[in-house]
């Protein structure tokens, strides 16, 4: 009878253990991740830069930046002033896991809604998911996979479509990026 009431407790024991195991997400098989090394400004180039910006840019930096080097997660380019910046940027930010992108894109909705006076917006197409902040701030936060992806537009014709443009040639480079080198013959 004890040996039989062990037996159970057992199974019981490790049906709960496995119950109780993180699940492996399945999309992280297939999902975009973003490489180690990566340099922004070689994803987002000058030239197209100012192509979306529509004007004469300079590329952003600080003192801080000079000194001890700039984070290569980011680029950003000024098409106003020093007094009155017009930021075109781009920042990729990866992430461990889909979900762990997932959570930070949604955190910042709220603070995207301060920022921009309420306009934030979901955009459909692009990436698993996207939202404008509009007004004064001009991102587009999108995320595909395990990357999110924020975009700035505060300048040119249309700042949606122009973030849009870059979000989607970004992933692309990503992805060409991710792809394993084709077997030599």
């Amino acid at each position: 009878m004890i040996r039989k009431s062990l037996a159970c407790g057992a199974a019981a024991l490790t049906a709960l253990l496995t119950g109780c195991e993180p699940s492996v997400d399945s999309r992280e098989a297939t999902a975009l991740h973003a490489p180690e090394k990566l340099d922004a400004c070689e994803l987002f180039p000058f030239n197209e830069a100012q192509a979306h910006a529509g004007t004469a840019i300079a590329q952003l930096s600080s003192t801080y930046d000079d000194a001890v080097g700039r984070d290569l997660k980011q680029c950003a380019y000024n098409a106003g002033t020093i007094e009155h910046p017009l930021l075109v940027s781009l920042e990729v930010r990866p992430a461990k896991t889909v979900r762990a992108a997932e959570r930070r894109q949604e955190a910042s909705r709220s603070f995207l809604g301060k920022l921009s006076g309420g306009q934030v917006r979901d955009i459909q197409g692009i990436g698993d998911a996207a939202l404008w902040a509009g007004g004064g701030v001009g991102q587009l936060h999108v995320r595909k996979g395990a990357v999110q992806l924020v975009v700035t537009m505060q300048t040119g014709k249309d700042p949606l479509a122009s973030a849009k443009q870059v979000a989607q040639q970004t992933f692309a480079r990503l992805q060409q990026m991710q792809q394993p080198p084709p077997a030599s013959r």
